[in-house]
């Protein structure tokens, strides 16, 4: 039995730190070669960036390495990423 002031749960991770950024546009694998522009997202999505995976996701995406892969980011990530002027 526990004492009455522990408990067994973890606390969740502090997610205040974490930058909230939701997905605005949706860039596809296979217009990166056209050049064309981002796709406006209707709905809620996390911006990629914050997944575990970015670096690989955007390795891939950028290389081509996936064409079936699509990135959806926030406006301030696709302009840091330079896929917005």
């Amino acid at each position: 039995m526990n004492p009455p002031n522990q408990s067994t749960k973890t606390a969740p991770e502090d997610l205040s730190s974490v930058p909230q950024c939701r997905a605005e546009l949706i860039f596809y694998a296979k217009t990166r070669q056209k050049q064309s522009r981002p796709v406006t997202i209707l709905g809620e999505y996390t911006c990629d960036c914050r997944r575990p995976d970015w670096p690989q996701r955007w390795q891939d995406w950028s290389t081509s390495a996936n064409p079936f892969l699509n990135l959806f980011l926030c406006r301030d990530h696709a302009q840091k990423l330079g896929l917005l002027d």
